[in-house]
């Protein structure tokens, strides 16, 4: 009996030696390192980067595991699949470029079997209308009955690239003047009325000009003896009217300048003088007042003697200029209806304007006959009157 107890003794030593050993040399293994395994664009939801033209963006880049120990040595490039969406440079910033969607890629430059990608969505930037303006002159104006502005020709929204332009055209009493969708105004009986001009985009930018509609009397300069006159083409000489420009200021409504039509066709005039004017030449002719004028209508006076529509021209377009040189457009021939039964044909401005040089341009005429002819030309101011 004490043999066995010996032996279990000593299995029970033995037993637990071999445990304690067996500790020891587990507890000096040291634990195996840990590498990258993994890559992530971090902090990215649902795979995607949402972004607005114009934005940019810092890639970071997450290693799994959080403590590899090698997570400090990676480097990266980065590409993206289309470069009209966004473009992505050496240190991962990223710059939306247009509307669309393209992908993200990472690259391991320490690991080549790791890489990332990522979703970059681009939507497009709202530019909201800041201001809107219009020409000074229609802020505050006078105009006769029955006559037309183009008030949505001076208007201007800004900023220029703003996303939605488009703005609408309200009259305050459209029986007073009515404004449609391309800003023309109609002025239809006397009266005070105010037209604002509102953006469309939500953001509630306006602007208003005022209407006064009165009743007009117009006032010609009539001094003209010292004014003269240059033509793009040689005038033509005839034997009832005449034909020098000067006589459109001769207060003679039977004599007239005579001008030849831009039809390609050879005429002979009074004095066997054979003038062609070639087909898509301009015919024009400029006064020299001599002195800066103020004025804020014109008028063409047909002959009185002979009523042919073959001699009337149909349009006309004007232009000032103080140097004979630089020419603003003043209106053009689709405004200026002159050829008309009336002899008398005036033409309001949209606003006065101040100029020494006054050029005309002869836009169209009948297929019939060779000649154009004026009359009298004359420039003036209007004076609107109360209204009763």
């Amino acid at each position: 009996m004490k043999t066995i107890k010996y032996i279990t003794n000593y299995s029970l030593w033995l037993a637990c030696t071999l445990f304690a050993v067996l500790f020891i040399a587990c507890d000096d293994d040291e634990t195996p390192a840990l590498k990258v395994n993994r890559l992530a664009v971090t902090d990215v939801a649902e795979g995607t980067i949402s972004l607005i033209e114009g934005d940019t963006y810092a890639t970071a880049v997450t290693t799994f595991p959080a403590d590899a120990v090698d997570a400090g040595e990676y480097t990266y490039r980065y590409t993206t699949s289309n470069e009209k969406v966004f473009t992505v440079d050496e240190t991962g910033v990223v710059t939306a470029i247009g509307v669309g969607e393209a992908v993200l890629s990472v690259w391991s430059l320490n690991n080549t079997d790791l890489w990332t990608t990522c979703l970059v969505k681009v939507e497009k930037r709202i530019y909201p209308v800041t201001s809107i303006t219009v020409s000074e002159a229609y802020k505050d104006y006078y105009v006769a009955m029955e006559r037309t502005i183009k008030l949505g020709e001076t208007v201007a929204v800004f900023p220029e690239n703003a996303t939605n332009p488009d703005v609408i055209y309200l009259s305050s009493d459209p029986e007073v003047a009515e404004v449609n969708e391309y800003g023309e105004v109609y002025t239809k009986r006397l009266g005070d009325v105010t037209i604002t001009i509102k953006s469309t985009d939500g953001s509630e930018v306006a602007t208003t000009c005022d209407f006064h509609i009165r009743n007009v009397e117009y006032t010609d300069y009539l001094v003209r003896t010292d004014w003269t006159v240059e033509t793009s083409h040689p005038w033509a000489a005839d034997k009832t009217a005449g034909g020098n420009p000067l006589n459109m200021f001769d207060d003679n409504t039977k004599s007239s300048i005579l001008l030849v039509k831009a039809n390609g066709k050879t005429f002979t005039d009074a004095n066997n003088a054979k003038i062609t004017v070639p087909v898509g030449d301009i015919v024009y002719f400029i006064i020299d007042m001599q002195a800066p004028q103020t004025f804020d209508f014109f008028k063409l006076t047909h002959r009185t003697d002979n009523n042919t529509d073959n001699l009337r021209v149909k349009k006309v377009s004007v232009y000032g200029s103080n140097d004979n040189e630089e020419f603003t457009e003043i209106l053009k021939g689709a405004d200026i209806p002159v050829a008309k039964t009336i002899t008398d044909v005036i033409v309001d401005l949209p606003m006065k304007v101040t100029y020494r040089y006054f050029k005309i341009t002869l836009d169209a005429w009948s297929n019939n006959g060779n000649t154009m002819q004026i009359s009298e030309f004359n420039i003036g101011k209007m004076n609107f009157m109360a209204n009763e």
